[in-house]
C-alpha cells in the first residue's frame, strides 16, 4: 500500500511546489508592473502640474521655432508657448508612462491602462491647444498667466485625478506586502491538500476491496 501511495504524494507535493512557484513570479510581475505604471504616472502628473502653473521666468518659451513677428508679438508668442517647452522637459517621464502602459494593459486589462495614459492625451491636448492659440493668436492674457489646456480651466485636473483614483484602485493592492498565508498561498494549498487526501483515501479503499477479494 506504501509502496502505491508514495510516489503518488511525492508527485502531488511536486505540483503543488510548482503551482507555488508560478503564482509567486506571477505576483513578482504584478508588482513590478504596478509599481512602475504608479511611479510614472506621478512624474508626468507632477510635469501637466508644473506646465499649467501660471508664473513664468525670464527666458521661458524662447525655445520656439522663430520667425520674422515683430518683438511685441514675439514675446506673445514665447509665452504661449510655456507650457509645451516645458512639457518637452519631462519628454523621457511620458515615453517611460506610454511604455509601462503596453505592460499595464497585458496584465491588468485595457480599462486600467487606459487610465494610466490618461497624462498622456492631456499632454497631446496641450500640444494641439498651444499650436492653434500660436496660430490664431487668441486665448492670451497678459494679468493672468498662459493657458494652453482645456478649455474648461478645471477639466484637465479632474480628468487627472478621476484617473489617479482608478490607478490608484486596480494597482496600489499590488504593493501590499501579502501576510505569510497569502504569501505561501496556504488557503489554496490547503484546499488542495483535502482533495489529494480525499482521492487517496478513495483510491486505499479501491485497492483495499480488490485485495480482499477471494480469487477466482
Amino acid at each position: 500500500m506504501l509502496i502505491i501511495l508514495l510516489p503518488i504524494t511525492t508527485i502531488c507535493v511536486s505540483v503543488a511546489g510548482f503551482y507555488v512557484w508560478h503564482r509567486q513570479l506571477i505576483r513578482k510581475r504584478h508588482f513590478e508592473v504596478a509599481d512602475a505604471a504608479l511611479a510614472a504616472f506621478s512624474r508626468t502628473q507632477a510635469a501637466l502640474i508644473y506646465a499649467r502653473n501660471p508664473a513664468s521666468f525670464v527666458g521661458e518659451g524662447a525655445s520656439r521655432e522663430r520667425d520674422n513677428t515683430n518683438p511685441s508679438q514675439s514675446k506673445l508668442l514665447d509665452r504661449l508657448f510655456i507650457p509645451v517647452e516645458r512639457l518637452r522637459q519631462h519628454r523621457e517621464a511620458f515615453a517611460e508612462l506610454e511604455r509601462v502602459a503596453f505592460a499595464v494593459e497585458v496584465h491588468f486589462g485595457d480599462h486600467v491602462a487606459r487610465q494610466v495614459r490618461e497624462p498622456l492625451r492631456a499632454y497631446n491636448h496641450i500640444v494641439v491647444s498651444t499650436a492653434l492659440q500660436m496660430e490664431l493668436g487668441s486665448g492670451f492674457r497678459p494679468e493672468g498667466g498662459h493657458k494652453a489646456d482645456y478649455d474648461d480651466p478645471d477639466r484637465l485636473s479632474d480628468e487627472i485625478y478621476k484617473a489617479k483614483v482608478a490607478v490608484e484602485t486596480a494597482l496600489r493592492p499590488h504593493l501590499e506586502a501579502p501576510t505569510l498565508e497569502q504569501f505561501l498561498l496556504l488557503t489554496e494549498l490547503r484546499a488542495s491538500a483535502r482533495r489529494v487526501i480525499a482521492f487517496l483515501v478513495s483510491m486505499g479503499r479501491r485497492l483495499c476491496a480488490l485485495a480482499s477479494r477471494p480469487a477466482a
